[in-house]
């Protein structure tokens, strides 16, 4: 209900500020207690990641990431894990949301997702 009382009706329609886009990128995030762990995105935006890791890594756990573009262009962020749930292979789907990164490159990844969902005629 909203502040008024009423039943809030879900649209179908997304809601989320930035759009998103499947890209297969090489993903490596880090934490004070573990080595590097490299995972796989499923899909990006400008706010977030979500991603495939053979690792749970607890809901709310800040991460250090680099998202690895091409051979030659890489993005480091902050994040923290905002979803986590267990997969049927037994890895684990985990949702990012960045909490520190420059605007150059959250507008890179910007640009990266409206070209690819361009691409898929999604746009």
């Amino acid at each position: 209900m909203d502040s008024d009382g009423r039943q809030k009706v879900f649209s179908g329609r997304d809601r989320r500020a930035h759009p998103r886009a499947s890209l297969d990128l090489d993903v490596s995030i880090g934490m004070d207690d573990m080595p590097v762990l490299p995972v796989i995105t499923l899909n990006l935006s400008a706010s977030g990641l979500y991603c495939v890791s053979r690792m749970s890594l607890g809901e709310l756990s800040r991460i250090e990431l680099v998202i690895r573009l091409d051979e030659e262009h890489e993005i480091s962020a902050r994040a923290v894990v905002i979803r986590q749930e267990p997969l049927s292979d037994g890895s684990f789907g985990i949702g990012m949301f960045f909490t520190s990164i420059s605007d150059e490159n959250r507008a890179i990844i910007s640009e990266m997702v409206a070209r690819a969902n361009e691409k898929a005629g999604l746009e």
